[in-house]
């Protein structure tokens, strides 16, 4: 009798080992198909913002050359705010 339940234990075992191990696969292919989704995500994400960006630069050198004057004189202006804000600090 002992015989036979350490058999049926040692079975049992056996099966367990197994379902373990099916398991971790299971996780380890989940982990991956995440990770490759949240990267594609994030790539999509970085082009998004890399089109936006040019975009915008586009759109600001098109305002540079309609209106070099008025570009000048607001960078000018921004330059005077920012260096009157940071001497006002110190």
């Amino acid at each position: 009798m002992a015989d036979q339940d350490m058999d049926k234990l040692r079975t049992e075992l056996s099966q367990l080992r197994e379902d373990m191990h099916s398991i971790t696969e299971t996780l380890k292919t989940m982990a991956a198909d995440r990770g490759e989704q949240g990267y594609n995500k994030v790539k999509d994400g970085v082009d998004h913002a890399r089109d936006n960006a040019k975009q915008a630069g586009k759109a600001i050198e098109h305002q540079i050359e309609e209106k070099p004057f008025s570009s000048v004189l607001l960078t000018f202006i921004i330059g005077l705010i920012t260096g009157l804000l940071v001497q006002s600090r110190r």
